[in-house]
């Protein structure tokens, strides 16, 4: 038998971090009604993505909904071009702490979390939130869902 001590008893419960408000300018940009609707839908059925874009390959920014950063047009950086190269979803539960937050100046400069979702053809659907470690296994998999949808929707690049 382990000994019992004094933390033996403790109740530890994980103090989560606050939802912030982004610092941005709203935006919406979007090509169709059915993108528009697809990106409205992410934005509800996820509570804490408050930024969604949408990366056409080349430098081009095919939608984008909610509050966005300084930067007009997505630069693809090494994390976006990894998701979109292995077409697996990349999940940044903590973007302040991480040296590739710059990437993502698109987003707003304060950013919690970002998901990466490649939506194929050089594409990818990208979503800033508000608070750390935001999305649940559920959201990523809504996120993988609604993506799928997006991915026929938007136009040819």
């Amino acid at each position: 038998a382990l000994p019992r001590g004094p933390f033996g008893s403790l109740d530890v419960t994980v103090r989560e971090k606050e939802a912030v408000k982004l610092a941005g300018v709203d935006f919406n940009e979007v090509p169709s009604a059915e993108v528009g609707w697809a990106l409205a839908a992410v934005l509800e059925a996820v509570p804490n993505a408050k930024s969604t874009i949408v990366y056409g390959g080349g430098g081009k920014t095919l939608a984008r909904l909610g509050t966005m950063g300084r930067a007009q047009q997505v630069e693809a950086g090494a994390i976006l071009e990894k998701a979109m190269e292995e077409g697996e979803q990349a999940y940044l539960a903590d973007l302040q702490i991480l040296p590739g937050k710059d990437e993502f100046s698109y987003l707003p400069i304060n950013t919690q979390a970002v998901v990466v979702q490649p939506l194929g053809d050089g594409r990818a659907l990208v979503l800033g939130g508000n608070k750390v470690r935001p999305f649940t296994a559920r959201d990523l998999t809504m996120i993988q869902a609604l993506a799928s949808f997006l991915a026929q929707t938007l136009p040819e690049t």
